[in-house]
C-alpha cells in the first residue's frame, strides 16, 4: 500500500468515525448521558406491577427455591442485598448479569430495555467512575 493509499484510508476512517458518532449523539440514547434517565433507581424502576403483573423482587424472589423472605430486611435495592450477596452467597452481580442476559430472544430485560447497562448503571462522565443505582424499596 502506497503512502497516498494509506494517508487516504486513514481520513477516510476518521471521518466515518467521527460522522458515526455524530450520528450516534442524536439516535444513540444513553439514559443519564445524552437522554433522560427513566430509571434512577435501578431495580425498584423495572421490578414493579406493570401490565397487571407484580414484577417487583420480594415477590419474583418467592419463586426462587431456597431464597429467604426479603420484605423486612431489604429496604434499599441492590445495595441491602449485598448484605448475603456481596459475602457468603453467590455474587449479586453474577446472578444479576445471568438472568438479565439469559435467553435473550425471550428475555424481557434485552427485548424492551435493549439490555443497555445504563438502565441498571450510572457513569460519571467527567471521572469516568460507575456505580450501581440504587433506590428505596417498593412494597
Amino acid at each position: 500500500m502506497t503512502k497516498r493509499t494509506r494517508f487516504i484510508v486513514a481520513v477516510t476512517a476518521m471521518v466515518a468515525v467521527t460522522a458515526f458518532g455524530l450520528w450516534a449523539q442524536e439516535h444513540v440514547k444513553l439514559p443519564g448521558i445524552n437522554s433522560e434517565d427513566q430509571h434512577p433507581n435501578g431495580c425498584v424502576d423495572c421490578h414493579k406491577i406493570s401490565g397487571g403483573s407484580d414484577y417487583r423482587l420480594n415477590v419474583s424472589l418467592r419463586e426462587v427455591a431456597g431464597h429467604p423472605a426479603i420484605d423486612s430486611i431489604v429496604n434499599t435495592l441492590p445495595d441491602d442485598c449485598m448484605m448475603c450477596h456481596g459475602s457468603y452467597a453467590a455474587k449479586l452481580n453474577t446472578i444479576t448479569h445471568t438472568s438479565h442476559y439469559a435467553n435473550p430472544e425471550e428475555n424481557h430485560f434485552v427485548a424492551y430495555y435493549g439490555g443497555q447497562c445504563l438502565e441498571c448503571h450510572s457513569i460519571d462522565v467527567d471521572t469516568g467512575k460507575t456505580d450501581v443505582k440504587s433506590g428505596p424499596k417498593n412494597w
